[in-house]
């Protein structure tokens, strides 16, 4: 078995590389918040960026992490095509507490 020895810092971080994704796609998506004590508020955050891109999804679930500091959502999304998803990714980059999603 051959060793990975770039430890994730390649310069392509495309983790699919030369796989291709087959439209429509559905997946767990997973936004990682600073936990703000207010849940709710988060979610509709999350939920209107759904929303705007028109992009189907049910709340699965949320963690606290263990020091409290932040909170992941989970929901199920559907995905029309690449530029839906390339819009909606960008789309989160601006929520306010958002620290990544994956």
């Amino acid at each position: 078995m051959e060793k990975n020895t770039t430890n994730g810092n390649s310069k392509n971080n495309d983790p699919f590389q030369n796989e291709k994704i087959e439209f429509p796609v559905t997946f767990e998506l997973k936004a990682v918040m600073v936990e703000s004590g207010d849940g709710a508020a988060n979610k509709k955050k999350l939920e209107k960026v759904f929303s705007d891109q028109d992009v189907d999804y049910k709340y699965v679930s949320e963690k606290v992490s263990s020091k409290g500091s932040y909170i992941s959502y989970t929901y199920s999304v559907s995905m029309a095509s690449k530029d839906q998803l390339d819009k909606t990714y960008g789309a989160l980059k601006n929520v306010e507490g958002l620290k990544f999603a994956v």
